[in-house]
């Protein structure tokens, strides 16, 4: 441990000179926050004393509060008689440590831990900046700052706590010149896209669905804006139950020292024009991080100079509006009561927002989906008239038993992502995607001769319109509830069995032929007469494809198979209830009948 052993009174006189000039050729000028010390000397007589302990003992004599840093270190001897300033500047020359008074508490920090930082300037000025610093009395000469008025860039160098400080009131000063500098707001009204986020819900689960705002705020502001493409968990769903600051740096009263914590430091709520404890207040929008963007680039030619998505310009130089308090530049907010966007920004970035925003809010196209749900028993698929050859541009079939991987083959010219299953498996008794085009009549035709024969069933036939690029879901399942004991309260479990047909149509700009891109999800899922714990099984079946579809043309998925099994008894009344003996009366029939399920879709474009 550092040790040192200072006897002001009793060192020779021309020590003393040597010291003296040594202390005042060492110390720096005083801080521009002066330290409120008592008048008179202070005196202190120490033998061996923690340096930690010594400078909680001298703050508290003047009645100053105080935090040191865990680093700083030494022990002290002597006996003192001298002014306040000088005691503390011949220690921190003697021991190394710096010291920092922000106007409220004297901080002490080791040697080691001076820091700098390189600030740059977006809006204001060096000169600005200048002021601002002697103004509020932050600026201290023994850490000058380095400035570099063409480059609008500065140096900031010393303890933390000042780094920080500066920092910060930086950080106020160029933001409010760039509120009060040219920055104006502009409100962006939508027509068909929408400007804030909207929740739907997908089989009991809400899925966020991002709007113009989040978009924007994710380009221009490095916000997170959407976490990835929206997820969907087929899993069941759980019901809830029934029944059902820390501060890193130390506060110090006058005279406590700190040991250990951070060395943030923050600026004076009196030196933003707030009083008592009321804390500045932000807007709850991202920040863009740095102290201010970059100089923007010049709006393109081609941004519209007027028009809806000119927007309504408002002026944003009232004092009122932030002072320096709101967040880093741009501010976009969406109005959902009008359907707009909101941004504050300079008036010559307006202008790319403006073309942005013009080709993202384009009119939609509106599309109407056929689905068809048929029934047909087995061995009558033949019958049907569908060209069931094997992986050729139309068709891709496979076959097997539920567990083997489902093969990757894709003909040449054939349509991307036919045939592929939830799991990559091929399901039980085939699975098959067919673009039948305009066979699909054709199919419609036999399944109705069929049904003449009891040997096809139509199901259902939903239809759905919807958007461009918007899911469609066509929903019919039975929903029941298990309720589970728990050990203060019950519990309910969410189950559902039934059809779900989710489809995602997405037109192809500049197609000849108007295609359609369809992502296709099917959940088909049944109750079962078997029982686990008194709860019945669902037994679930998933296919997800896509295709792509020409306008009017039909696709064709086909591989459930279905089979039921009935025990049906019958006997002579009452003579087929003697035990044992009613045996001899009674008749037991077994039945199985296989059923395969089909799904025919036809995409339409209503409105171009």
């Amino acid at each position: 441990m550092k040790q040192h052993r200072l006897r002001s009174a009793v060192v020779p006189r021309a020590c003393l000179a040597v010291a003296l000039a040594i202390a005042v050729h060492t110390a720096a000028a005083p801080a521009a926050a002066e330290v409120p010390w008592h008048r008179g000397n202070f005196q202190y007589v120490v033998e061996n004393k923690d340096l930690k302990d010594v400078l909680r003992d001298f703050a508290s004599s003047q009645g100053v509060m105080t935090w040191i840093s865990p680093e700083v270190s030494g022990t002290v001897s002597g006996k003192f008689a001298t002014p306040p300033q000088k005691f503390l500047d011949t220690l921190a020359s003697s021991y190394g440590f710096v010291w920092y008074y922000d106007g409220t508490v004297l901080r002490v920090w080791g040697g080691n831990e001076v820091t700098s930082t390189t600030l740059t300037l977006s809006a204001a000025t060096t000169d600005q900046v200048k002021s601002a610093l002697e103004r509020m009395s932050v600026a201290d000469r023994r850490f000058p700052i380095r400035y570099d008025d063409k480059a609008r860039t500065l140096i900031v160098s010393g303890p933390p706590g000042y780094v920080e400080t500066v920092s910060a009131v930086v950080r106020s000063v160029d933001h409010s010149s760039a509120l009060h500098d040219g920055t104006e707001m502009r409100v962006f009204p939508l027509h068909y896209a929408r400007a804030a986020d909207r929740s739907v819900q997908m089989d009991g689960q809400s899925v966020q669905i991002p709007g113009m705002v989040t978009l924007l705020r994710g380009m221009y502001t490095h916000a997170a804006a959407n976490a990835g493409a929206t997820s969907f968990s087929t899993a069941q769903r759980r019901v809830p139950s029934l029944g059902e600051r820390g501060d890193t740096g130390a506060r110090n009263d006058p005279g406590g020292g700190g040991g250990g914590g951070g060395s943030g430091v923050g600026l004076p709520n009196n030196w933003f024009g707030l009083g008592g404890g009321q804390a500045p207040v932000r807007p709850p929008l991202p920040s863009g991080g740095p102290i201010a963007d970059s100089a923007a680039a010049p709006a393109p030619a081609s941004a519209p100079a007027g028009g809806d998505y000119a927007g309504v310009a408002v002026t944003a130089r009232s004092a009122e509006q932030g002072a320096g308090l709101g967040p880093e530049l741009p501010y976009i907010q969406a109005d959902p009561r009008i359907n707009a966007v909101v941004i504050r920004d300079r008036p010559e970035r307006m202008g790319d927002y403006a073309a942005l925003i013009q080709q993202l809010d384009s009119r939609p196209q509106l599309l109407q989906i056929d689905a068809t749900i048929i029934e047909v028993q087995d061995g009558a698929l033949r019958d049907l008239g569908v060209d069931w050859r094997l992986h050729n541009r139309h068709l891709d079939l496979q076959n097997g038993d539920g567990k083997g991987t489902a093969l990757g083959y894709r003909a040449p010219g054939a349509n991307p992502g036919l045939g592929d299953s939830a799991d990559g498996l091929t399901p039980g008794g085939g699975m098959l995607t067919a673009v039948l085009g305009d066979a699909g009549r054709f199919l419609m035709t036999r399944v109705s001769a069929l049904e003449q024969s009891n040997r096809a069933k139509i199901v259902s036939t939903p239809k759905v319109a919807t958007l461009d690029n918007v899911e469609a879901i066509m929903d019919q399942r039975q929903r029941f509830f298990v309720r589970v004991a728990g050990y203060q309260s019950a519990d309910l479990y969410g189950l559902s069995a039934g059809v779900s047909l989710r489809v995602l149509p997405t037109v192809v700009p500049d197609s000849d032929a108007r295609q359609i891109r369809l992502d296709v999800h099917i959940e088909d899922g049944q109750l079962t007469s078997q029982m686990v714990d008194q709860i019945p099984v669902i037994s679930s079946s998933q296919i997800n494809t896509e295709a792509f579809v020409n306008d009017g043309e039909s696709l064709l998925i086909a591989g459930y198979e279905s089979n039921d099994d009935e025990n049906n008894v019958t006997g002579v009344p009452g003579l087929s209830k003697v035990p044992v003996l009613g045996r001899l009366f009674q008749h037991r029939s077994k039945q199985r009948s296989s059923v395969q399920r089909l799904f025919l879709l036809t995409p339409h474009v209503v409105s171009p």
